[in-house]
């Protein structure tokens, strides 16, 4: 009996040890307080959902945070962890670097924002009453080539390498109907994408891929970053994405669908702490002059309660959510958010291994509220 009494004395010494060396490191470190948060939520969606695996970085210059975190599986057959060097598909925040080229020609006095379409593919639809700037910013009632049920969509699931051309993907967005009359309303729409990138091929004479490396990725010596135009394999270290079945049953498509289906609109790859370093001169400024900037960070948003919780609005291949501006990024396999906000001096990158279960966004928005209640 004694000694069962002095060994609960002995725990329960142990345990008040380190509640209060824990209690000094949160008095000494308040940041570790907001990381532990952090943590614990993180993890709360690794044990809670299907997510498989999950790559988080938060970066506060002002409050002196660098975090980077994973939890969970990159490869859930071979019981390999997450980590946070691999790279991963960015889907949609390719639409960054896409737009960021066609403004840079804008600022070259290449390309003028308030032209019409009709200068330069007089024979698209409605392309006299389609501005450059409703190609930016999802106003142009285009439809999303992507939501084509019967052609697109029966292809990515019977012959998934197969290859497309842009002009392919455009021509089927112009089968359908327009949403609505362009420049009267909003819709996401890949397409805008596609003809953006056109339009950067016809004024330059050179390819997306080409423009995209010496104006973005070879300036910010992003080593483990590249823009592909097509292929299924996805180059250096990684681990795996996965679709998952209503059945629960998960199935590897890291490498399964060819990145011609995405093209301009989301074929692009990197690194937790290239992407960082990507949108911290994105938002930042750098790639346009201080005019142009100031333009794409203020003006043309587009919000509605039905869009992203009414908590995300869009701009000009940008997405902005409080003072953080950046862009979301779904493939079959991937998602991811990647935001910056000047104000805070912080950048926040959520990553999951699937696009199938509980969105990257969410994780996103908890991590806001940890970081700063509604203030951000």
């Amino acid at each position: 009996m004694k000694k069962d009494q002095f060994t609960l004395i002995s725990f329960l010494l142990f345990a008040m040890i380190l509640l209060n060396s824990c209690k000094k490191d949160t008095e000494t470190n308040p940041n570790q307080l907001l990381i532990e948060q952090l943590k614990a939520v993180t993890d709360s969606v690794v044990q809670s959902t299907r997510v498989p695996g999950i790559v988080a970085l938060v970066v506060d210059h002002k409050k002196g945070i660098d975090w980077l975190y994973t939890s969970g599986e990159s490869d859930i057959e071979n019981n390999l962890p997450m980590d946070g060097s691999y790279v991963f598909r960015i889907g949609s925040h390719t639409k960054t670097m896409t737009t960021t080229v066609l403004l840079q020609l804008v600022d070259e006095g290449k390309i003028a924002l308030d032209e019409k379409l009709s200068k330069y593919y007089p024979d698209y639809p409605q392309a006299d009453n389609i501005t450059i700037s409703m190609l930016l910013t999802m106003k142009s009632g285009i439809f999303n080539y992507s939501e084509d049920l019967p052609v697109f969509m029966q292809s990515m699931s019977t012959n998934p390498s197969r290859i497309w051309q842009p002009q392919e993907l455009i021509d089927l967005g112009f089968t359908h109907d327009f949403y609505f009359e362009p420049g009267t309303s909003f819709q996401y729409s890949n397409t805008n994408t596609y003809i953006i990138g056109q339009l950067i091929e016809k004024l330059t004479g050179n390819s997306v891929e080409t423009e995209i490396n010496t104006r973005i990725i070879q300036p910010l010596q992003l080593n483990n970053t590249k823009f592909l135009t097509s292929g299924i394999l996805l180059p250096g270290n990684h681990g795996k994405g996965y679709e998952i079945s209503e059945t629960n049953d998960y199935t590897d498509v890291t490498e399964h669908y060819d990145m011609s289906l995405c093209w301009a609109a989301g074929s692009a790859y990197s690194t937790p702490r290239e992407l960082q370093k990507y949108v911290e001169q994105l938002v930042g400024g750098g790639f346009l002059t201080e005019s142009l900037q100031q333009k794409r960070l203020t003006e043309d948003f587009f919000t509605h309660p039905d869009l992203w919780m009414g908590k995300i609005s869009y701009g000009s291949g940008l997405m902005r959510c409080g003072s953080f501006y950046g862009h979301g990024g779904d493939l079959p396999g991937f998602s991811n958010s990647t935001y910056h906000s000047n104000e805070k001096e912080c950048t926040i990158i959520v990553y999951f291994n699937t696009q199938d279960d509980y969105p990257s966004a969410f994780l996103f928005l908890r991590f806001l509220n940890i970081l700063y209640g509604e203030n951000y």
